[in-house]
């Protein structure tokens, strides 16, 4: 039997992605195989958010070779979409594909393997399915309603990497997420490359896709994946107070000063974020806040630091996932002058980090003795769960790996996953 491995960088989209492909390979009789083993081809799904991205995709391209000299390469994702010139130059890869064509990966390693390709950049324009997928223990899976994104920051690439926005009926969603309900899955994570412009291309929005989702019988929540604040309407206020949506938003910042916000493209301002925030956190009980944030933007001078350091250190935030600028050819902000240097964005982001710890371990400590409603993470993380305002349990048993599980809380280490707790 051949065999087939994976190997996966990025967001969520990118791994709910592979999960297709990888089923794809079953389906053709396939073995999936860890990627550290030796395989017959290796798939390499790229990330090109930032240039260490890029790295450690050129250095999972390379490590697939060495595993087997013989091996057909596969490249595709964001990395390969946008820097294709880059990929070509390595001599490992063999196939070098786009985003939108991975729903086409194993016809085309088939039809390389009878010998009807060359290497080459393949191209194919159709919107990747919503999938029946086996995510192995019915605890969690993940539903991309969205994909491409048209807000053209000046500092990302995603647009280029991903296209413009595209949205799944309403029709073929609540059907996906039924199937899914009735084989038992208790979490329904919905994904998306820019997830709040849900609809723009169909006349919809992330509203009325919610309040149809939330019809459906049967016991389940909804996690969403990050969405911009500007796109955190008053409607959407307020159908996430429903029970049913799990305490946790994941809202990106990027920066706590008004005027590299203005150089970031991003159409909010900082007292514009604090506020929604701290309505979601008046509103929803138990919530979890989470935001990104960017250091060393071109034109950041220490004083706007500052300023934003102060700004994230009294938000109600539950952790930050901090960022360096990283320069992107072929975006705006690539020749903005007034660069920071290396030391100072390091500098910066330690800063950043130390206090975003601090704020999660407070976050964490409030829940000490409390008991959560938590979904197990399945086999890979066998005594972990989750619960629904984001907070990572190790237990010492699961007699239950399905559906919801009561977890009390008994203990909050210093690190965000350092927590421990028993079944009640």
């Amino acid at each position: 039997m051949r065999k087939v491995a994976f190997y996966t960088l990025g967001c969520k989209m990118n791994f709910h992605e592979t999960a297709f492909i990888r089923e794809q390979f079953k389906t053709e009789r396939y073995e999936v195989v860890p990627f550290s083993d030796q395989a017959d081809i290796y798939v390499i799904n790229t990330c090109t958010v930032t240039s260490a991205a890029d790295a450690k995709s050129r250095k999972a391209i390379r490590r697939a070779k060495r595993n087997n000299p013989d091996a057909l390469v596969v490249v595709t994702g964001c990395y390969s979409e946008v820097y294709p010139e880059q990929i070509k130059s390595i001599e490992e890869a063999d196939i070098i594909t786009g985003n939108v064509e991975k729903r086409e990966i194993v016809k085309i390693v088939e039809n390389h393997r009878e010998g009807k390709f060359l290497k080459g950049v393949w191209t194919v324009n159709t919107f990747f399915p919503l999938l029946n997928l086996d995510y192995g223990d019915k605890s969690r899976a993940f539903v991309k309603i969205q994909q491409g994104c048209e807000a053209f920051c000046s500092y990302c690439i995603v647009p280029k990497a991903r296209g413009r926005c595209l949205s799944e009926s309403p029709e073929k969603i609540i059907e996906h997420i039924t199937l899914l309900v009735e084989q038992g899955y208790s979490e329904i994570v919905l994904t998306g490359t820019h997830l709040g412009a849900y609809g723009k291309d169909i006349g919809q929005t992330l509203s009325s896709i919610l309040k149809e989702i939330l019809k459906i019988p049967g016991e389940f929540r909804i996690r969403l994946s990050s969405i911009e604040p500007q796109e955190f309407s008053d409607e959407l206020r307020d159908v996430v107070l429903s029970e049913r949506i799990a305490p946790h938003f994941h809202i990106p910042i990027q920066s706590g000063s008004d005027k590299i916000l203005r150089l970031m493209r991003r159409n909010y301002t900082v007292n514009y974020f604090a506020k929604l925030i701290e309505k979601l956190v008046e509103k929803k009980k138990d919530v979890c806040i989470g935001t990104d944030v960017m250091v060393g933007f071109p034109g950041e001078t220490d004083d706007d630091f500052k300023q934003g350091y102060k700004i994230l250190k009294g938000l109600p935030v539950g952790y930050f996932h901090v960022f360096s600028y990283s320069q992107r050819r072929g975006t705006e902000a690539y020749l903005m002058p007034n660069k920071v240097s290396d030391k100072e964005r390091k500098k910066r982001s330690e800063k950043l980090i130390a206090l975003g710890e601090k704020k999660n371990y407070q976050f964490r400590k409030e829940y000490f003795g409390k008991t959560l409603k938590c979904i197990s993470l399945g086999k890979s993380e066998k005594f972990t769960v989750l619960s629904g305002n984001y907070i990572h349990i190790k237990v010492d048993k699961l007699s239950n790996r399905n559906g919801f599980l009561n977890v009390k809380l008994t203990e909050s280490g210093a690190e965000r996953e350092d927590n421990r707790g028993i079944l009640v």
